[in-house]
């Protein structure tokens, strides 16, 4: 029998760089759409939730906001990529440092909630 996928195996890393993205374009023009990226809506909460548990994006004023830690991943990795859907990054520039980059901090976020 095959077993249930775990909500962290559905994850993209790089539909979270997606949200972190259009999180930072919205914070700089409120009329950006934070969701440009995605191809579909489908999951989204999902990379919502992967994004505040990696500290790149967190709940303040009732809605979500990109955080330092995600300005600072956005200047390194992504304010240079195409302006494309984020399912034909995975060829460009910075995107493989930044998969690992959120893998990573992924990783050690769900590490630090195991620990008692």
């Amino acid at each position: 029998m095959s077993r249930a996928r775990a909500p962290h195996e559905a994850i993209s890393p790089v539909h979270v760089l997606a949200l972190v993205r259009g999180l930072v374009e919205e914070a700089a023009d409120s009329r950006a759409d934070r969701h440009r990226y995605f191809k579909s809506l489908f999951g989204v909460e999902l990379h919502e939730a992967a994004a505040v548990r990696c500290g790149l994006a967190e709940h303040t004023d009732g809605g979500l906001h990109v955080t330092a830690a995600g300005l600072d991943l956005h200047e390194r990795h992504l304010r240079h990529l195409r302006d494309m859907a984020a399912n034909y990054w995975h060829h460009q520039a910075h995107v493989a440092d930044a998969v690992t980059e959120i893998n990573h901090i992924y990783d050690q976020a769900a590490a630090d909630t195991a620990t008692p």
